[in-house]
């Protein structure tokens, strides 16, 4: 039996016999010491503690003999603390809130006297975090459900928090330097993170939140598996009384601003938005059993109008009511010539002019004239944009949750919750049938090719049992999964059977999908190549968690193991693509002859390239960690946390073994589980220890002085192997062009003639390949911090901290190692030569280096037989992180509650993110480094530093109508009261940018990329910046060929970012339980364009200038709510 699968019996062993794992629930902890007034401990002392709104018994413990007590586990809300002892007074302290993520301290003194004697304390917790040296910031639900919220996502407010980056238009933040992909979510204790390419299931609804947090830094050994944060989530669950709510907020476009950049003149674009609801909690079983469900639909219509070119009627053939042309085919001024008729004589070639530039009805191939009528009639006579589609882009999203709490006896809780997402987004395609590329369509998700479905759904089980009075048990089960599914213009049946072209290759789905026939000059037929995948991903999670106060110690200890499944079906272009072009229809010597769309009535073929995957891809990967922590009040001030992570993330393997790894030594493939090969492409690593510890002191009654560090494991590549997505050789593409650009490479109505490389050793010859280092191992993450917190009145508190984290081992994109030297790059035009090919018939000849000649440049690589060689997803990046944080947060009282941060940070990479946009569909077998030999050249300011962010937040209930002093009666009382101002404002500094320039000079010689020439400062003072002209564009120049330019990777810092949304909300009382709300929000009240990055190619006509925005303009949003 392998090792990797005894030990892995050996750690599911231990994890059943210490039978461990926490809170990676929304939950928090409670704790204290019991004296008498002169500050004598109070052994055995009884407490217990009751929830204010009552879901279930009472939770009771006692102290130890140090005097001090621990309640874990408890559901975020507020409490009340009652204690006892024999000789003493009873206090009963109300009012304490539990937060999330966070241990809540209350010491209490009792007062000598009678048990029967009860002193009543009605006050919250201090607002200073005494217990830990991690920095948490949480958002109650006050905030949640008060603040504006554009979209309604929970993720706007965690820019709340210090450390926390969220640029506009984007989904999800960067936390402390990590990647935005690399942070955790934790939906009542159940990850949300799909591994690869790091996306979030679902984000919850809004009003299904009772609070979460925000853990940026110091976190205890519980949590692991992110180099950012964790986004801490807790649910709501039903209570002893039957609550909820209906709700419909609104939008349309006659309230919203214009984009910046649309004319003045022309309309404003439909824009309508439904997001509606409900949610209902209460008992089923008075003190046993509670449930809570919600539901929200969301509706949304994008105007848009898609301009496309398409076959003038001449070109048509003049068709008649029913399509069918009634002439020939004219292409007017346009020469276009017969190539049945070329006479080839060497290089050149002679052809017959086609009478009136007309092809006749009788010569156009047959497939080509069903697919002629594909198209739709022009809408103008133009011969270019002559097609214009009005519609509505539309995304439809249906959400839902249900959740079940047990009490099953006076020692045992349970909960079970079931979560449901779908969204469908269909975009206005260009043409009627499906055809033609999409660009510019925003919906939730964005830039959709065309339909697309996501499912995503979480079960959650959850079980606490209490041993006795000291030690808590708390199990739980999750499981999430995610499905994406993509498609665009299809068949009714197999492309070759539909359109009468034999020879099209099948896939392992799509088959029926219309391929491309790319037109030289045409709105294309078919869908982006892109459109077309199945990808789902799902999460097994097992946890629990034995915890037990020991004297002055809290000790936890635990295991977190998971299970991760990828499958994925992504051939980019699964039924192929037709090329058209004016080769075969031109006359040699003579320029602006020939025409696209004649060359393709005659069938007359280019190129024609298909990708074939025949079978899904399913990757497998697990992971175990165990933990232990240990949280010691050392002392009346000083708490002293420590613990520690052991984390095995098993190489993940592929069900069927489709995977491959070019070895280097031999330059050949070697297939995982063949021939003695292992099935998974990388090694176990076992010492993975990630240590924490962190204190907590409190210098005076008002002070603490915090700090924390902890190193953090996490498997930068997610799932992968080398093949997370489908790859080469189990993804091919194949393709059959003309051999001489005088004679197609076949006519359509016969149709291709291509197969598959076959899976051998040397597969990859004349192709690009991917090897692995086998030996690196799991990313990780040092974070540190240290902070000084100060309570400046009861409910006002303020925290200074500075942060830092590096990581190391962090993924970086697809490098190619088969490039020459920048000394070699000297030569100059004697690599651009062309040699006999040594390797020819050796190479497939359908590769660009298979001819009998090849350029002196290929012959010099590392690898010559080969176009590129590339290590998957090198985990071998390095992150700093530094910063200055404060935070300022005041508690609800007075009817107001506020929170303030600002972050002054450096963020420092070499690699902003593996997952660049380009990577998510598979690997860039040549990612745009500078030199792949001299990684330094990467080393610059990441793509998401943000020098300076400032965010506060603002909820006020204006006081006045029931119990104020004004208008507390009458009519006075029922319009003036209720009413509740509030804000979010976020200002944020420009982010660095890559500059280019169009051309790549140096490709030839495997260079990724080419940068500019820079001479002075690419930034502007800020007085000189414009929408025409943001950046010094006069001191970017061209780099030659057969040099490097000196400009760094991100040399230039874009524009800022200022938003201001405002809320006003009336809550008005009908009867004793109905309460009607009213809402109204702004969402960038000011109207401050939040602009794009510059264009930053050096060469094109608007290098330097901003052409986008990446958020909307002012908009108003109008809502409704009963509650009861």
């Amino acid at each position: 039996m392998p090792l990797s699968r005894l030990f892995l019996r050996a750690v599911l062993f231990s994890f059943i016999m210490i039978s461990s794992l926490l809170a990676q629930s929304g939950s928090g902890d409670l704790a204290g010491t019991i004296t008498d007034l002169n500050g004598a401990v109070i052994k055995r002392a009884k407490i217990v503690v009751a929830s204010e709104v009552a879901i279930g018994v009472n939770l009771n413990t006692e102290t130890t003999d140090s005097g001090d007590y621990a309640i874990v586990s408890l559901r975020p809300g507020i409490y009340t603390v009652r204690v006892s002892a024999p000789g003493f007074t009873t206090v009963e302290h109300s009012g304490i809130t539990i937060r999330t993520g966070q241990r809540t301290r209350v010491d209490i003194a009792l007062r000598a006297g009678g048990s029967d004697q009860v002193i009543n304390v009605s006050a919250d917790a201090s607002l200073l975090t005494t217990e830990s040296g991690a920095l948490t910031t949480v958002i109650g639900r006050e905030s949640i459900a008060t603040l504006p919220l554009n979209g309604r996502n929970m993720i706007s407010l965690t820019t709340l928090a210090p450390g926390v980056s969220l640029p506009p238009g984007t989904l999800l933040p960067r936390i402390n330097g990590g990647r935005p992909r690399t942070n955790e979510y934790l939906y009542d204790g159940v990850s949300a993170l799909q591994p690869e390419p790091g996306q979030v299931v679902f984000f919850p609804i809004i009003d299904d939140i009772d609070e979460f947090a925000i853990m940026s830094n110091g976190v205890s050994a519980e949590f692991g598996r992110f180099n950012g944060g964790i986004i801490n989530v807790t649910t709501k669950a039903g209570t002893s009384a039957f609550h909820g709510e209906l709700y419909e907020f609104l939008r349309n476009e006659a309230l919203n601003a214009r984009n910046y950049f649309t004319p003045t003149s022309s309309a404003k674009p439909l824009f309508r938005r439904n997001q509606y609801g409900a949610a209902l909690g209460g008992p089923v079983l008075p003190r046993r059993l509670f449930f809570f469900a919600d539901y929200q639909g969301t509706n949304q219509a994008v105007g848009v109008v898609r301009t496309s070119t398409v076959p003038t009627l001449a070109q048509r053939g003049h068709p008649d009511a029913n399509g069918n042309p009634t002439t020939g085919f004219n292409f007017g001024s346009t020469n276009i010539y017969d190539p049945a008729t070329t006479v080839q004589n060497g290089s050149s070639f002679t052809r017959t002019q086609f009478s009136n530039n007309t092809v006749p009805r009788n010569r156009v191939d047959p497939a080509a004239l069903a697919l002629l009528a594909r198209y739709p009639l022009p809408t103008s006579s133009a011969a270019a944009n002559n097609y214009v589609r009005v519609g509505n882009d539309i995304d439809h999203q249906n959400q839902f949750d249900i959740r079940l709490d047990a009490q099953i006896t006076d020692r045992d809780h349970a909960f079970a919750r079931y979560t449901y997402f779908h969204d469908v987004e269909q975009p206005v395609y260009p043409l009627p049938d499906g055809s033609g590329v999409i660009s510019g369509t925003i919906l939730s998700t964005g830039n959709v090719t065309g339909l697309s479905r996501t499912l995503g759904q979480q079960y959650v089980a959850n079980e606490i049992h209490n041993f006795n009075l000291r030690t808590v048990n708390e199990a739980r089960f999750g499981y999430t999964r995610r499905a994406l599914g993509r498609s665009g213009a299809l068949l009714p049946t197999t492309a070759s059977s539909a359109l009468g072209i034999p020879g099209i290759p099948t896939n392992a789905a799509f088959n029926s999908a219309l391929p491309v026939f790319a037109i030289t000059g045409l709105t294309q037929l078919g869908s982006s190549s892109s459109t077309f995948s199945n990808f789902s991903t799902n999460v097994t999670q097992i946890f629990d968690m034995v915890s037990r106060v020991q004297g002055k110690h809290a000790l936890k200890a635990g295991a977190d193991l998971r299970w991760e499944h990828l499958d994925a079906v992504q051939p980019p272009n699964p039924t192929g693509n037709f090329n058209f072009s004016t080769l075969f229809t031109n006359q040699s010597g003579i320029t602006n002859s020939g025409n696209a769309l004649a060359s393709f009535l005659l069938g007359q073929v280019n190129t024609f390239s298909i990708d074939l995957q025949n079978s899904t891809i399913r990757p497998r990967a697990h992971i175990a960690e165990l933990f232990f922590q240990d949280d010691w009040k050392a002392t009346s001030r000083l708490t002293v946390n420590a613990g520690i992570r052991w984390t095995l993330n098993f190489p993940s393997t592929e069900v069927h073994n489709q995977g491959a790894v070019f070895n280097l030594a031999t330059q050949q493939y070697q297939y995982l589980g063949k021939d003695g090969f292992s099935r998974s492409a990388r090694e176990l690593h076992y010492g993975n220890f990630g240590p924490r510890l962190g204190f907590s002191y409190m210098a005076t009654p008002k002070t603490v002085i915090r700090s924390s560090y902890g190193l953090i494991f996490i498997e930068q590549t997610g799932i992968t192997t080398p093949f997370t997505t489908p790859q080469f050789p189990f993804l091919q593409t194949v393709q059959q062009s003309t051999l001489d650009s005088i004679h197609p490479a076949f006519v359509l109505s016969n149709g291709p003639s291509v197969s598959p490389i076959p899976l051998t050793a040397d597969a990859g010859l004349g192709q690009g390949v991917f090897t692995v280092n086998r030996k690196l191992g799991s990313g990780y993450v040092q974070q540190w911090n240290l902070s000084v917190q100060h309570e400046l009145m009861r409910d006002l508190s303020i925290e200074i901290a500075y942060t830092g984290s590096v990581i190391t081992r962090v993924g970086i994109p697809d490098v190619n190692m088969n490039q020459l030297t920048v000394s070699q790059l000297a030569q100059g035009s004697s690599l651009t030569a062309t040699t006999a090919n040594p390797y020819y018939n050796q190479i497939p000849a359908s590769s660009s280096i298979g001819g009998k000649t090849v350029s002196v440049a290929q012959l010099m690589k590392p690898y010559p037989r080969f176009l590129t060689v590339s290590a998957f997803r090198n985990n071998t990046g390095r992150t700093n992180y530094n910063t200055a944080e404060l935070k300022m947060e005041k508690r609800t009282s007075y009817g107001l509650t506020a929170m303030l941060s600002y972050t002054h940070s450096k963020l420092m990479d070499d690699a902003s993110s593996v997952f660049d946009s380009s990577i998510l569909t598979g690997p860039v077998a040549n990612y745009p480094v500078a030199d792949s030999y001299n990684p330094s050249l990467e080393r610059d300011a990441s793509l998401g530093d943000m020098s300076n962010i400032t965010v506060g937040s603002v909820v006020y209930a204006i006081p006045m109508g029931k119990n104020h002093r004004i208008a507390s009666t009458g009519v006075m009382s029922w319009l003036l009261g209720g009413w509740n101002v509030n804000g979010l404002v976020t200002l944020q500094s420009g982010m660095p940018f890559a500059i280019t320039q169009a051309t790549n000079f140096n490709a030839f010689a495997g260079f990724g990329t080419q940068r500019p020439t820079i001479n002075g400062s690419a930034n502007l003072p800020a007085d000189k910046r414009t929408v025409q002209h943001f950046i010094n564009t006069a001191a970017f120049s061209i780099t030659p060929q057969f040099k490097l330019g000196n400009a760094s990777r991100n040399p230039a810092r874009g524009p800022a970012y200022r938003d201001l949304d405002l809320g006003l909300v009336k809550n008005t009382q009908l009867g004793d339980r109905l309460t009607l709300e009213l809402r109204g929000e702004v969402f960038n009240a000011t109207n401050t364009p939040a602009f794009a990055q510059p264009n930053a190619t050096v060469g094109v006509a608007n290098f330097g200038s901003i052409t986008a925005t990446t958020a909307d303009p002012r908009v108003v949003q109008v809502a409704g709510k009963l509650r009861f």
